[in-house]
């Protein structure tokens, strides 16, 4: 390829920290002992340590560090505002809420989310595995999509073009297949410790450049105010529902979204879920509330009306670290930090989606009995296969990816997370409201999306996307709970006896 110096740099950086997660896979399949629950949720057997970088990997993504960014500068301030109005309701029930999960996952021993919301749920088994894998496949197959694009965005970017964002696109899947399917889960977990650190020298170049570029916050900020973008990025275009029914409905996902489920599983004790939490919460401030308001105002006050051009949106964010460092070796350290950011989350997704296949599918809706052999072969074909079926969200981006999660993939964790958590706190939700609940949110959440009223926000209201589907979803199952017979008192009191332990 005929290739400047720099664009090689870039392309033997990326192939360089593959080969760290490529070590940190081979350390995990040493540790990996026998059985599934093992591979998908390294045996319950996490460290706090270990859980607190997983967490924080979380938000130190590309969700938070890039995405965000971008989309302040393309769609507006007002997005980062409502993203962070949500942390209120995540932060107040996360103790509640992560404690239930791990004391019953902890007793019945869970591998998937799904096993959570079937065992309360109390009936209809198969069906119900099958329903619940196929809204939170339609969820992961997006998550995982969105995720992709400022991944290859990024590299793109980095390399000003001269190697295709498409190019980028298929190495990273590549090295992602690769290193997962040696560890399991507990290779992603360590993937986050070294993402962890790659991502902190990236966000201290970020604060290095606020106080020697711009003199401190307050510069930057009247800096990207008097910007002569300014005026079309701080102004409020969405009503003031939308802000509202975000608070009430969309952060109460959060608690719910699968792989972060999984990671309560994954947890040795409670010590290590509760530690995890305070992690979960600074990584959201560096994360999601410090680092894309300083590099969103960064890009503003930068480039102003000049924005350079790039194939996706999230581009917007290497550029500024080229503007602001140059090329060098400060420059390789904080492309590192991108890759790591972009990468962190899609494993435990991708694992996700398998152990879905495998056990809710396969093992518990099918009832199959396969060997442990053709398990593990099936277990890496499915993580194959998401991994390039999410590709396809990624190929042609139509909106940045902050947008694409908003509208599609969140409001489907909502619908699962509404009625879940109603019913972990309400004894009289019985199987019937239980499985038509789910039957009814996710319906109507593909109705609403696609058919009826396909232009975003999804309804005529001016509300959030995952709103409606979610009323719907708790009103479904409070109203045939009611008209249905009640759980045994015997289930009742086995199963929230034990969430008292």
């Amino acid at each position: 390829m005929n290739l400047s110096q720099w664009s090689w740099i870039v392309l033997s950086t990326l192939i360089g920290f593959y080969i760290t997660m490529l070590i940190a896979g081979y350390v995990a399949s040493r540790r990996l002992k026998t059985g599934l629950r093992e591979f998908y949720v390294a045996g319950g057997t996490l460290s706090a340590l270990t859980i607190v970088f997983h967490y924080m990997a979380t938000y130190m993504e590309a969700w938070e560090f890039v995405g965000m960014p971008a989309v302040i500068v393309s769609e507006g301030f007002e997005w980062w505002v409502m993203e962070m109005i949500f942390y209120l309701s995540f932060v107040a029930l996360f103790p509640l809420v992560s404690l239930r999960i791990y004391r019953a996952a902890k007793l019945h021993n869970y591998v998937t989310p799904t096993d959570l919301i079937v065992h309360r749920v109390g009936g209809f088994e198969k069906p119900l595995r099958i329903l619940i894998s196929l809204m939170i496949f339609y969820a992961t197959i997006i998550y995982i999509g969105m995720i992709y694009i400022p991944a290859a965005g990024v590299l793109s970017a980095s390399t000003g073009g001269e190697i295709p964002y498409q190019a980028f696109l298929a190495i990273y899947v590549i090295f992602m297949i690769i290193y997962l399917l040696m560890g399991g889960f507990r290779a992603a977990a360590y993937a986050n410790i070294i993402s962890g650190v790659a991502f902190i020298v990236a966000f201290i170049a970020m604060i290095y450049a606020t106080l020697t570029y711009w003199g401190g916050f307050s510069n930057l900020a009247w800096s990207a105010y008097t910007s002569e973008i300014a005026p079309q990025v701080f102004q409020k275009t969405q009503p003031t529902q939308y802000f509202l029914t975000m608070l009430l409905v969309y952060g109460l996902s959060w608690l719910f979204i699968p792989h972060l489920v999984t990671a309560f599983y994954a947890s040795k004790d409670s010590k290590a879920v509760l530690v995890g939490g305070l992690g979960s919460n600074a990584g959201f401030f560096l994360g999601a509330f410090v680092s894309p308001l300083l590099l969103g105002l960064g890009i503003l006050a930068l480039f102003g009306s000049s924005l350079p051009e790039v194939e996706v949106v999230e581009g917007y964010v290497p550029l500024l670290f080229i503007q602001l460092f140059g090329y060098g070796p400060i420059l390789i350290l904080i492309i590192i930090g991108l890759i790591a950011i972009t990468r962190s989350t899609i494993d435990t997704m991708l694992l996700l989606a398998s152990s879905i296949v495998d056990v809710d599918i396969i093992e518990k809706a099918l009832g199959l009995k396969i060997s442990e052999r053709s398990r593990k072969m099936v277990t890496n074909l499915v993580v194959i296969a998401v991994a390039l079926i999410s590709i396809l969200p990624a190929l042609n981006p139509e909106a940045p990816m902050v947008i694409i999660g908003y509208e599609l993939a969140w409001p489907a964790y909502a619908v699962i997370a509404w009625p879940t958590m109603i019913m972990l706190l309400w004894p009289r939700a019985n199987k019937y409201g239980g499985f038509a609940c789910y039957l009814a949110g996710f319906a109507s959440l593909l109705l609403f999306t696609y058919v009826i009223w396909p232009e975003a926000p999804h309804n005529p209201f001016g509300l959030w996307e995952g709103t409606l589907p979610s009323l719907i979803a708790v009103a479904t199952l409070i109203t045939v709970s009611l008209l249905t017979p009640p759980p045994s008192k015997q289930f009742v009191e086995s199963y929230y006896r034990l969430n008292k332990q």
